[in-house]
């Protein structure tokens, strides 16, 4: 039975690349054309990739959190004699003693190179005041952990006029450890990123008085 490519498609203009999110189909599952397959995830949203003809899922190359570039096969999709036909891709001919050659070349996986993904970590320098005054204490601590005063901008203080205190301090890096950290899709870097550079663009009002007394 022929076996038909699962593509990873151009999914925008500027996209070269996707990571695996999610498998909607499970291999050996009957898929029709067009039905969705696989979850990706881009740097600007969550698309899917369509099963490219009516069969079997055969097997998934692709694996979970992995990033693959437009144009790498995902996995195949064994169909029939008369799907691969209407596709396009059955080049059988019983005169030409090259055609199983031609036939068994549809469903020979090639190797299969992953990508890293585009955006790597993510380059935000605070410009923010972070906290107007610090104890020495804080001071120290601050410098254990290797963080600066722009790192407490996002922590409520409970001090005098809102001051961080080194139990508000210790209080927040405590809930932080609690709860597990897991790598930011590339999606949340690009966003994060975009909007980190946002800050660095002029601002302009343009402001248009109108007389609405009639």
């Amino acid at each position: 039975m022929p076996e038909v490519p699962i593509i990873m498609p151009q999914l925008g203009e500027s996209i070269a690349e996707a990571t695996i999110v999610s498998f909607l189909i499970q291999v050996g599952e009957s898929v029709n054309a067009d039905q969705d397959i696989i979850e990706v995830e881009t740097n600007k949203a969550t698309m899917n990739v369509t099963a490219p003809g009516t069969g079997r899922l055969k097997n998934l190359l692709a694996k979970l959190g992995e990033s693959y570039p437009v144009g790498g096969i995902l996995g195949y999709v064994e169909v029939s004699r008369a799907e691969a036909e209407r596709l396009g891709l059955d080049e059988t001919n019983p005169d030409n003693p090259d055609a199983a050659k031609t036939s068994s070349a549809i469903a020979e996986p090639p190797r299969q190179i992953g990508v890293e993904p585009t955006v790597r970590g993510l380059p935000v320098p605070a410009h923010a005041g972070g906290a107007s005054y610090m104890s020495p204490r804080m001071k120290a601590r601050m410098h254990e952990l290797g963080l600066h005063a722009a790192d407490l901008s996002g922590i409520a203080g409970s001090g005098a006029a809102g001051r961080v205190t080194i139990e508000d301090f210790e209080k927040f890096i405590s809930h932080l450890e609690k709860h597990k950290l897991s790598p930011a899709s590339s999606m949340r870097i690009a966003v994060a990123d975009a909007m980190r550079r946002s800050w660095t663009r002029p601002l302009a009002t343009v402001a248009l008085p109108v007389c609405l007394d009639p």
